[in-house]
């Protein structure tokens, strides 16, 4: 069950989506960070987590490009 997910988040599901989409793998978080021009990594992380507890991704542990699409699964 996915939960409502904000702007925000929705904005950096699309990017994964179509980052996927063209490079054939998931974004890194400094890819993430850098595309929305954010100062702080751990913005996009956090963002990563929330999306990740709306059931919109799985995260992997450890793992710099570990970001699954739940939808794509």
């Amino acid at each position: 069950m996915t939960v409502a997910v904000t702007d925000t988040q929705a904005k950096v599901l699309a990017f994964i989506r179509q980052y996927r989409t063209t490079n054939q793998m998931p974004p890194t978080c400094v890819e993430i960070a850098r595309h929305f021009k954010w100062r702080s990594v751990n913005a996009a992380h956090e963002i990563l987590r929330r999306l990740e507890k709306a059931g919109a991704i799985r995260l992997i542990p450890g793992v710099p490009r570990g970001i699954f699409d739940l939808e794509t699964v």
